[in-house]
């Protein structure tokens, strides 16, 4: 019967579980003596399992097995020989590290599009990070007679639970949040965190810790002409109503000068009782004054243009001053039509 130095494992960090096998793959592989030496690395746990029932676990470190450290093993076989006969019982490496990025996808689904009343099929696809946080349940009610246990395989066992959770927070939240499915890649994060919370609890049922659960897409299946087209219908549909946002939202930072030009309006409806018989101007040319102030309009028309050319007038009321005179001006007939429009213009290009 051969000797076991060692056992350790140094395998990839994906594998989850391994069972130590020796080289010789005799009838005798599961058979070890006291005084063997057992090296259980960093982030590791090594399970002796005999008659398919957990009899101890060794944390990192190196150890000599000995009746000492294996008294349940011991009660079991009734060693004898002095401590020295050999025992038979598997062995089971854990990597307790996290197993990063086990990617995941679903088959298609269809989802009603609210605008046209149409199932578009869409489809999910991720990555989650898992890291066994009891061995012992996680041999129990996993691992069975399975020599070894690849992180990828957790998607196996656990894809009914993934799929189904991811399905139900898509359509839950789409419908909550009046979401289209041709637009639910703006809520991948949302379903990312709602479907975590509830799979982290199925998983810590088998002795596993969720440590990350991402969403990194959720496209739909446009392979179909007809889905093409609702998608193109839907895109100029986005289209048109964001110009309108756009317009919306000019108009809204430009709501000053829309009160502005309101006021002006104002202004130059006021001043056209100016000319009137029984306005302002009537009065005055029946008082002899309309040269005096033909004299002081000409004045202020001077002082206007060079004040506009020189860019003095720089704060709104200047301005909104001056539109208020030019419209009391245009409104006299001192003012042309299209003198007018140049001089306000150039005015409001300034505020």
């Amino acid at each position: 019967m051969a000797f076991i130095d060692v056992l350790k494992y140094d395998g990839p960090n994906n594998v989850l579980v391994w069972k130590w096998r020796p080289k010789n793959d005799g009838k005798r592989q599961e058979e070890l003596r006291l005084g063997t030496q057992l090296i259980v690395n960093q982030s590791q746990q090594a399970v002796f399992v005999e008659d398919g029932q957990i009899a101890d676990v060794f944390e990192t470190g190196s150890h000599t097995l000995t009746a000492a450290n294996l008294p349940i093993l011991t009660n079991i076989i009734g060693l004898a020989f002095g401590g020295q006969s050999p025992f038979k019982a598997e062995v089971y490496f854990i990597n307790k590290a996290i197993s990063m990025d086990t990617k995941f996808g679903l088959i298609p689904f269809n989802m009603i599009e609210p605008n046209f009343r149409v199932p578009i099929p869409i489809t999910s696809r991720g990555s989650f990070a898992v890291k066994i946080a009891d061995a012992r349940i996680f041999l129990n009610k996993i691992l069975g007679t399975v020599p070894d246990f690849e992180a990828d395989k957790l998607k196996h066992y656990f894809r009914g639970v993934i799929t189904e959770n991811v399905k139900t927070a898509i359509t839950k939240i789409a419908r909550e949040q009046k979401i289209s499915p041709l637009e639910l890649e703006a809520i991948v994060v949302d379903i990312s965190e709602a479907v975590k919370g509830i799979i982290s609890n199925t998983f810590a049922q088998y002795g596993i810790h969720l440590e990350l659960f991402n969403i990194e897409g959720i496209p739909i299946i446009d392979e179909d002409e007809r889905v093409k087209k609702i998608v193109e219908d839907y895109q100029r549909l986005m289209s048109q109503d964001m110009e309108e946002r756009m317009r919306l939202k000019r108009r809204a930072e430009n709501l000053d000068m829309y009160k502005i030009e309101r006021s002006f309006d104002t202004t130059e409806a006021a001043a056209g009782g100016i000319g009137g018989g029984d306005g302002i101007l009537g009065t005055m040319v029946g008082l002899g004054m309309v040269q005096p102030l033909g004299n002081a309009i000409g004045g202020m028309m001077n002082n206007i243009t060079p004040n506009v050319q020189q860019s003095i007038a720089t704060s709104k009321d200047e301005i909104i001053k001056l539109l208020k005179e030019l419209g009391e001006l245009k409104a006299a007939g001192i003012l042309t039509e299209e003198e007018f429009a140049e001089k306000k213009k150039e005015l409001l290009s300034k505020i």
